[in-house]
């Protein structure tokens, strides 16, 4: 005889499945890394103390209507190889490693502009020496060994600094090495000179005893970028255009909250709080737009890689800029 046991105990099973059920179609649908339904992404390629560090520190990150997805990248070069796959959707890089990128074919486009405030570059980018090394000048540079990395910043600045010294490509020895090596080896002594910028000029400079034998402060500012992918502009421009907006007061408001964005910038990446000092004071930037001036100093920097033999062809400019998301963010 049954006392209604049995088909409790059914129907309980039967809730149990559906629930489990319910459950694994939700995971499917928002799976760990996935956003959810109406929810777009927006993928940022960044760098230790790039933009999730500004824009933490100016509180840009607050009531932001999309999901970002943070890819972090040790230098500009592997960022800009995840651009051009697709793997991200925009990025912050220097106008030389754009123009080494694009060079070399690269599908991406520069939609947001940034430069010194004082026109000139500054001591965080600098070719440095071990304390204890006999060269004093640039000029005795000649024939010796400076690493940087190709295409780079680093690169370009040298390149820079060497002819308005009087001194050429030719007349060092080029090693390229990522930025961790060549802090090792200028240590050890397998190199004579290194040519860098941001934190790891900082680094140098206030930790590990290097000297400067010249820096940026004797050239004029160049202009660095946020690029963004073809597929990302056409199917993601609102989040990019918040995102354009949200850069461009974040600089605005690093400008006038330094210690404030220093302490920031110290507890989200790690670095002694004077190297933060130092690098937020020397990389006060504003926004810029995208015109005529901005591709005249791409053609230069691409002029520079084909004399030293870096490109084989200067590529014509044409696609390399969309400046539509540029002009909101200078009301």
């Amino acid at each position: 005889m049954s006392d209604g046991s049995a088909p409790a105990r059914r129907v309980g099973i039967m809730v149990v499945v559906a629930g489990l059920l319910l459950a694994v179609a939700v995971w499917f649908l928002l799976r760990p890394g996935e956003e959810p339904a109406g929810m777009p992404k927006l993928v940022i390629g960044d760098q230790r103390g790039g933009a999730q560090s500004l824009l933490q520190a100016a509180g840009e990150l607050e009531n932001v209507p999309y999901t970002i997805e943070w890819a972090l990248f040790p230098a500009a070069s592997p960022l800009l190889e995840a651009l051009n796959s697709g793997a991200v959707d925009v990025g912050g890089i220097g106008g030389p490693p754009f123009a080494f990128a694009y060079a070399g074919g690269a599908r991406i486009k520069a939609i947001f502009a940034y430069r010194s405030i004082t026109g000139r570059g500054s001591r965080a980018s600098a070719i440095v020496v071990p304390g204890n090394s006999p060269l004093r000048r640039l000029a005795h540079i000649r024939g010796k060994r400076l690493a940087t990395v190709r295409g780079s910043a680093g690169q370009d600045l040298a390149l820079q600094l060497l002819d308005h010294h009087g001194l050429g490509a030719d007349d060092v020895t080029w090693t390229y090495l990522n930025n961790s090596e060549a802090k090792a080896a200028l240590g050890t002594g397998a190199i004579d000179a290194w040519s860098s910028w941001g934190s790891y000029i900082g680094n140098a400079l206030l930790h590990d005893h290097a000297r400067s034998l010249a820096d940026g402060r004797e050239l004029p500012a160049q202009t660095a970028f946020y690029a963004a992918t073809d597929r990302a502009i056409a199917t993601k421009r609102a989040q990019i255009a918040d995102l354009v907006q949200r850069l461009a007061r974040a600089r605005l408001w690093a400008r006038t909250h330094q210690a404030e964005y220093a302490h920031v910038l110290s507890r989200e990446t790690g670095l002694p709080i004077d190297v933060a000092r130092f690098n937020v004071a020397e990389t006060q930037m504003k926004p810029v737009p995208i015109d005529a001036g901005v591709q005249r100093e791409q053609q230069a920097i691409l002029d520079r890689y084909r004399k030293a033999g870096l490109i084989e062809t200067v590529p014509g400019l044409d696609g390399a800029f969309d400046p539509s998301f540029t002009l909101p963010a200078q009301r």
